[in-house]
């Protein structure tokens, strides 16, 4: 679950302790973080949501929804992990193809004998799915809108433009995950290939939750500076007075 680099040192003191709680937070912790990953995002497509479906009062309605949403989210995580109130942490040798030496951290005496990783995979469904919805609808209520404007700006095509590129973000990152998920429930510890590279899903993970929003804020038009008629009539009477002096 939680690996240790390979070395003397670090196997040795493994060695020495026993089971305890200490060692099952650190499991815990990931695993909570892992799902708040999963589920926070799905709030930027609903906020955009409401924006579009209550202009004149979305500002109202998503402050209450994030001040309900966020302690809400907070709280999520614990209806997955509550089996590791009862259960040890503990320090085992790292199965195959792991070399001895190699230290995982995991847990064992969980309640009703419970484990992470279907939990997880079903989440990650739940909110791939949530999230696209979400998405589809918001991506036809701007298309419905910006079919009832006479002068189509090259703004809402920007628009759309980041919706898609967002989305499709999204689902490229619980889509990479739950096959990760999948390969290593059905084939941990019997392939090499699918061991090393679950090591490179908990930066999977904190990408999820990086680059949508990175991506958002890159391509929506709503971040760019906007250039106003009084600007450029202000550059273009400093570029005649330039021009002027260098003709005189």
């Amino acid at each position: 679950m939680t690996r240790f680099p390979s070395s003397g040192i670090i196997t040795a003191w493994c060695a020495t302790i026993t089971p305890n709680h200490w060692l099952k937070m650190i499991v815990f912790l990931t695993l909570y973080f892992t799902y708040l990953a999963m589920a926070i995002p799905f709030l930027m497509p609903v906020v955009r949501l409401f924006i579009v479906l209550f202009p004149s009062n979305h500002n109202e309605i998503n402050a209450k929804l994030v001040n309900i949403g966020v302690p809400l989210f907070l709280v999520y995580p614990i209806c997955f992990t509550f089996y590791f109130i009862p259960a040890l942490g503990i320090c085992k040798q790292a199965s195959f193809p792991y070399p001895f030496g190699s230290v995982t951290i995991y847990y064992t005496q969980s309640a009703f004998g419970l484990r992470n990783g279907y939990f997880h995979l079903y989440n990650l469904v739940f909110w791939m799915s949530a999230s696209v919805a979400a998405n589809v609808i918001l991506f036809c209520k701007v298309v419905k809108a910006k079919s009832k404007l006479v002068n189509k700006s090259k703004s809402s095509y920007k628009a759309e433009l980041s919706m898609t590129i967002t989305t499709l973000s999204m689902i490229a990152s619980y889509a990479i995950n739950g096959i990760f998920l999948i390969l290593y429930i059905s084939f941990a510890g019997t392939h090499d290939y699918v061991s090393y590279a679950e090591i490179v899903r908990p930066f999977g993970n904190d990408l999820q939750t990086c680059v949508t929003t990175w991506l958002f804020y890159l391509t929506h038009p709503v971040f760019k500076k906007p250039s106003t008629d009084m600007e450029a009539m202000f550059s273009t009477s400093s570029q005649k007075r330039t021009t002027k002096r260098t003709t005189v």
